[in-house]
């Protein structure tokens, strides 16, 4: 076998070939960007995280309470590590956790009062929880209402 002298007609073809190759590699890029998480599936994970708040149940004691505001926290911290791209998706989870994390702490705040039998601290963190609980339900109706318009 011998070595064939180049010419410029194959290193004409050489760069065409590069050229074709190079664009397609950037357009096949491109394309794979495009096709990552959209809003559908970033608010079908955050849904699946926050939807196990429906399986907790309310407590009967004191344990009960700061039982249930760990397991608020181990959702909020879920729902925190779901990555949403889309803005508006980005503020209502920002406001879920926030949420999360006014009732865990009225839940916690309720406990602490409870076992010192402190009624005005009781009744405060019971002010705080009905207060954080309540934001809830427009907040749903915000989330089911974006994750329901096509993107």
């Amino acid at each position: 076998m011998q070595f064939q002298k180049s010419s410029s007609h194959t290193l004409a073809s050489r760069l065409n070939r590069y050229t074709v190759l190079g664009t397609a590699a950037l357009s096949m890029g491109l394309l794979l960007y495009g096709c990552g998480e959209n809003r559908v599936a970033q608010c079908n994970k955050l849904v699946t995280v926050a939807n196990k708040t429906k399986d907790l149940v309310a407590p009967k004691d004191v344990t009960g309470f700061t039982q249930l505001a760990d397991k608020i926290d181990q959702i909020r911290t879920e729902v925190q590590a779901i990555a949403v791209k889309d803005s508006q998706l980005l503020d209502l989870q920002t406001k879920l956790l926030s949420m999360y994390g006014d009732v865990s702490a009225a839940l916690k705040a309720h406990a602490k009062a409870t076992e010192a039998k402190d009624t005005n601290a009781q009744t405060k963190a019971k002010q705080d929880l009905e207060t954080a609980a309540s934001k809830e339900n427009d907040l749903v109706d915000s989330i089911n209402t974006l994750c329901t318009k096509q993107s």
